[in-house]
């Protein structure tokens, strides 16, 4: 017998229809689980994942903490806000290491003494703090880390800037909002984000506030989660005048107030 152990690693469960979801869950449960060589690691988004259902039948799928365990939760380790220089420093870690790797080999070495992130940081970017205005701008997702870094090394480009300035960031970051959040946004959602805006940071000069722990499955929250419009900072805060009541605590995206 072979000594050898099986990974299967899915991306993006989420992507699957969401009522055949419970059924490939159901198949892994029976086909896969049993085997103790094989390990089975899923990547999926906590609102558009159904890992379980009730069938004529009875239930099928994964139930959680019996079949299968949650591992880290993802937005919740990249928050920025909890240990911004930890943070940062990942990120530079990680753009470094994405532009090394489309590069030819040792190409930011031999050019641009660039070894590390924190080279790439001090030949980039005018100073430190304007790299950790690009990680808070962030929001704890790589995407628009990349996204964002790429829109502001053009804009200071174009404004004959040899290196990234806390101006090209804001701007880029605010021109990513508008290109990849705020055009899908509904009619609904978008007046709906804007009735958050003003009230948070027009009226309460915040950028977080709280929202009780039973609203976080609303359909509206949910869509703006998913759109990376809210990001979840943390669950089930208890707040001393309101004893036995649980809150969420979310804060908007840097994008939807860089202007204000």
């Amino acid at each position: 017998m072979a000594e050898t152990r099986l990974y299967i690693l899915i991306d993006e469960w989420a992507s699957l229809p969401r009522d055949l979801q419970p059924y490939l869950a159901e198949f892994f449960k029976k086909g896969v689980l049993p085997i103790q060589r094989v390990t089975i690691k899923i990547s999926a988004l906590e609102y558009r994942c159904q890992f379980s259902s009730e069938t004529p039948i009875g239930a099928i799928g994964f139930e959680l903490g019996a079949d299968i365990s949650t591992a880290t939760d993802l937005d919740d380790y990249f928050v920025f806000d909890r240990n911004p220089q930890k943070i940062a420093s990942l990120y530079s870690d990680i753009l470094f290491r994405h532009i090394d790797n489309e590069s030819p080999k040792e190409y930011l070495k031999h050019q641009y003494m660039m070894t590390s992130g924190e080279t790439l940081i001090s030949q980039m970017f005018t100073e430190q703090k304007t790299f950790v205005e690009l990680a808070r701008a962030s929001e704890g997702v790589i995407r628009d880390l990349i996204n964002i870094f790429s829109m502001s090394f053009f804009n200071a480009q174009k404004r004959d800037r040899n290196k990234i300035d806390k101006k090209a960031v804001t701007e880029s970051a605010r021109q990513w909002f508008e290109k990849d959040k705020a055009q899908y946004l509904t009619d609904h959602l978008g007046d709906l984000l804007q009735r958050i805006v003003a009230d948070v940071i027009g009226s309460k000069k915040a950028r977080s506030f709280l929202l009780r722990r039973n609203l976080e499955k609303h359909t509206d929250i949910q869509k703006l989660f998913d759109s990376r419009i809210l990001h979840l900072m943390q669950r089930g805060y208890a707040d001393k005048d309101n004893p036995g009541v649980r809150y969420n605590i979310y804060s908007i995206d840097y994008g939807t107030y860089v202007d204000l």
